[in-house]
């Protein structure tokens, strides 16, 4: 039979009040937040009558819930931050997700307050929540960053803090990714030509257009992933081996080899630094694209698309782990050249 009873529990200056009881499959001692305090006046003993009645309301509706085998929430819910919750999680699940500061810091932006009690997550504010991804963020960043937040809260409703998962009904359209601008080989040509205020950026960065390396990995690149002319890493995104010649046109912008341990670009500390003197020398360079540093990255697989490259060997100069990554860039070349033949003018 199940029965929900009190369990009293002596701290420091108080009783703490536990609603003890068992599901079938294990026994629960659940805080309720509510103490006994010593009676010193009619003050605290009227406090603690209040609190016992509070008490027996939380316990008769608990064992209401358990014997009409309703899926039980804690009954301090309301006071749970969903915002300490997802710091947690990764806390207690070590992570590599990139994406996890990121997403935490959008949700915080669109709520606009430090702390966000579980009670206020439902429906509508995650439906109002993926409108303010899809209105800020391009690409599959949307896509990626709703879904990640879906995983946590689907965690929170196994740990019991959700009767039903309210995100599970909600569909966030993964939109294509590929939309940045692409370098040609001819304008490489002219970046290799112009000057920059900062050697280092433009050599990593023109390193990135043939070797398709991103900033993380390449800000990271130390002399002993180079060995003759062939660079080896693991990717920082994906951990996954690459290993790739080097085109002698980037193995140009390697310079003189140092300790096997020293980077071989002393790039800015951050990757905003390095977009603010790429963006100044693509705009003095005559090159008018919005050229952000991945675009080396992308600019390197569209490249190999145009010069006939079959969609294995992309695959592996990029380190996919997928062919189906990989036939974005045909299509895009594919557009391209849609494009370009559009341009002709009509007879």
């Amino acid at each position: 039979m199940i029965n929900v009873k009190r369990r009293n529990r002596p701290q420091k200056g108080s009783i703490a009040l536990y609603l003890d009881y068992n599901t079938g499959t294990k026994r629960i001692q659940e805080s309720t937040g509510l103490h006994l305090y010593p009676e010193k006046d009619d003050k605290t003993k009227q406090l603690n009558k209040e609190n016992l009645i509070r008490f027996e309301i939380l316990r008769c509706e608990k064992q209401r819930q358990l014997l009409n085998g309703i899926s039980t929430l804690p009954v301090n819910r309301n006071k749970i931050d969903f915002i300490k919750f997802y710091n947690q999680h990764f806390i207690k699940n070590p992570t590599k997700e990139r994406r996890a500061n990121a997403v935490l810091n959008q949700l915080l932006n669109f709520i606009k307050k430090p702390d966000l009690p579980i009670t206020a997550i439902n429906e509508d504010l995650l439906l109002r929540f993926k409108k303010h991804l899809e209105s800020n963020l391009t690409g599959e960043t949307p896509h990626n960053y709703f879904k990640l937040l879906g995983r946590v809260i689907k965690q929170a409703t196994k740990e019991g803090l959700f009767q039903v998962n309210p995100i599970s009904d909600i569909k966030i359209k993964k939109m294509e990714g590929i939309d940045k601008e692409t370098l040609t080989m001819e304008e490489i040509k002219i970046l290799f030509q112009s000057d920059c205020s900062n050697e280092d950026v433009k050599r990593a960065f023109l390193f990135c257009c043939y070797t398709g390396l991103r900033y993380c990995d390449v800000s990271r690149l130390k002399w002993k992933n180079i060995q003759n002319d062939t660079f080896s890493l693991v990717q920082s995104k994906t951990k996954k081996s690459i290993s790739n010649s080097i085109h002698i046109n980037a193995f140009s912008l390697l310079g003189n080899r140092g300790n096997e341990l020293d980077l071989v670009f002393k790039l800015p500390t951050t990757l905003n630094g390095c977009n603010k003197v790429l963006k100044n020398w693509v705009y003095k360079s005559g090159i008018n694209k919005k050229i952000t540093w991945h675009c080396g990255r992308h600019s390197l697989a569209t490249n190999l698309v145009v010069y006939k490259a079959d969609i294995l060997e992309v695959m592996h100069c990029m380190g996919h782990s997928s062919p189906a990554h990989t036939k974005r860039y045909i299509h895009k070349v594919e557009e391209m050249t849609k494009n370009a033949i559009n341009k002709l003018p009509v007879m």
